[in-house]
C-alpha cells in the first residue's frame, strides 16, 4: 500500500516541486527553584526515553514536520525560525519556550500562514502569568494541505483526500535568574491522512539569555522531543527533533539588531533530488554544509513601536533555487508594529521559483 504524506520539510521540497504531481495518483483513498528544575530534567528524562532508537533517522524520514513551520513574524522574517529574539511577541514561544514571560501576562495571539500552494496554517494562544517570575500558555495549531486528488492503483480519480494536522499545546516559563529565564511546552498531535490517523506527543525545552543592558540576548532550544505513538500504519516514524543555538546583538548607537542562529543539527548533512530524480545527491563542501546550518537576519528598530525583518536562509537558496531565477530564494523580510495595546505583523519567504509564503499575525494585551 503506497501514499504520500505531504512533508513540508525543507530538504524535501525540491522533491515535493517535481515529483508530487506525478506521484499523487498512486494515493489510495483511505514555590521556589527546585520545582522548576525539577519539572525541566524530569521533561529531559520523557523525552529521552521516548526517542529511543529515532536519533539516526536520516533527514526528510520524519513525521509531524509542520512542527518545524515558522509561528511568528519575527521568526519568518530572520530566516525561519530564532531563539534569542527580546521581542515580546507570543508566537515566538513555539520557537524558544523561555521567550514566555509575566510581560505577555493576558495575552491573545491569532496567526495565519499561506505556506506553499494550498497549504495554511492558522494558530490561536493565550498566555497569563502566575507571577513575577513565571507564567504559562495554551494555544492550538492546524494545518490544512490543500485539494490532493486520490487515484486507484490504475490512475482513475477516486476523490479528493483530506490531508490535516493538528497540535495542541500547553507551556510554561520560570525566571531562573536575573538575565536567566527556562521553559518547557508539551505538544499533543493529531494527524488525518484520509483514513489514516496518527498521534503523538512532543515537547520542547528552551533556555534564553537576557541582557538589556549591554544589548544582547541568547537563546537555546531542543525542539519536537518525543514520539508518535499511534502511527498510521505498523511503522512508527521518529519526530523531527532539532536543537537550535541563537544570539542576537544589538548596535550601541544605530537602530540595528543583528541575529545568528544556528539550526538543523538532526541531521549534519543535506542529500537532496537534483536532476536526477531517482538518486539523493549530497555533494555540499565542507562550507556549504556549515552554511545550511546557519539562519542570518536583522532588525531594523524604525521606532518605538515599528520593526523591520530581513533575513536569509542559505539552506533554502542552495537547495530550491534554479538556475534561471534564483535572485530572492532564501530571502524573506517582515514588520510589525504596536497600537496601544495590540500588535500587528506580517512576512513574506521566498521558497522556490513557485513558491512564497505569506504571515500575517495579531495580538492583543488585555487590561
Amino acid at each position: 500500500m503506497i501514499w504520500i504524506y505531504p512533508t513540508v520539510g525543507v530538504s524535501s521540497h525540491r522533491y515535493i516541486f517535481t515529483k508530487v504531481q506525478r506521484k499523487i495518483k498512486e494515493i489510495p483513498l483511505a514555590g521556589g527553584y527546585e520545582r522548576p528544575y525539577l519539572l525541566i530534567w524530569s521533561v529531559i528524562v520523557c523525552c529521552m526515553l521516548f526517542r529511543g532508537g529515532d536519533l539516526r533517522a536520516e533527514t526528510g524520514s520524519y513525521v509531524y514536520e509542520f512542527l518545524g513551520l515558522p509561528t511568528s513574524v519575527t521568526a519568518a522574517g530572520l530566516g525561519g525560525t530564532v531563539v534569542s529574539s527580546p521581542e515580546t511577541d507570543l508566537a515566538l514561544v513555539f520557537h524558544n519556550p523561555a521567550v514566555l514571560s509575566s510581560d505577555l501576562h493576558n495575552t491573545i495571539s491569532i496567526g495565519y500562514m499561506n505556506y506553499v500552494g494550498d497549504v495554511n496554517m492558522g494558530q490561536a494562544a493565550y498566555s497569563r502569568k502566575v507571577n513575577d517570575r513565571s507564567a504559562w500558555m495554551t494555544a492550538i495549531r492546524y494545518v490544512d494541505y490543500g485539494k490532493i486528488t486520490g487515484a486507484d492503483i490504475y490512475g482513475t480519480t477516486t476523490g479528493r483526500l483530506a490531508v490535516k494536522d493538528m497540535d495542541i499545546t500547553g507551556g510554561y516559563s520560570y525566571q531562573l535568574g536575573e538575565h536567566w529565564r527556562g521553559g518547557v511546552t508539551g505538544h499533543f498531535i493529531y494527524s488525518h491522512l484520509d483514513s489514516y490517523t496518527s498521534l503523538g506527543v512532543a515537547f520542547d525545552l528552551g533556555i534564553l539569555y537576557a541582557n538589556p543592558d549591554k544589548l544582547l540576548w541568547a537563546g537555546l532550544s531542543f525542539k519536537s522531543l518525543g514520539a508518535q505513538f499511534k502511527s498510521y500504519d505498523d511503522t512508527r516514524e521518529p519526530l523531527p527533533w532539532d536543537i537550535q543555538l541563537g544570539i542576537t546583538k544589538q548596535l550601541t548607537h544605530a537602530p540595528l539588531r543583528f541575529t545568528l542562529t544556528a539550526w538543523g543539527f538532526n541531521s549534519m548533512r543535506y542529500a537532496y533530488y537534483s536532476t536526477d530524480e531517482s538518486a539523493k545527491t549530497d555533494d555540499d563542501s565542507f562550507l556549504e554544509a556549515v552554511a545550511k546550518h546557519l539562519l542570518i537576519g536583522m532588525d531594523i528598530l524604525a521606532g518605538k513601536n515599528l520593526l523591520f525583518n530581513i533575513g536569509f536562509n542559505p539552506r533554502r537558496r542552495m537547495e530550491l533555487s534554479t538556475a534561471q531565477r534564483s535572485l530572492l530564494s532564501g530571502f524573506c523580510a517582515g514588520f510589525s508594529f504596536k497600537v496601544k495595546s495590540m500588535r500587528f505583523g506580517a512576512s513574506f519567504a521566498k521558497y522556490h521559483i513557485s513558491g512564497n509564503s505569506l504571515q500575517l499575525t495579531a495580538a492583543i494585551q488585555l487590561q
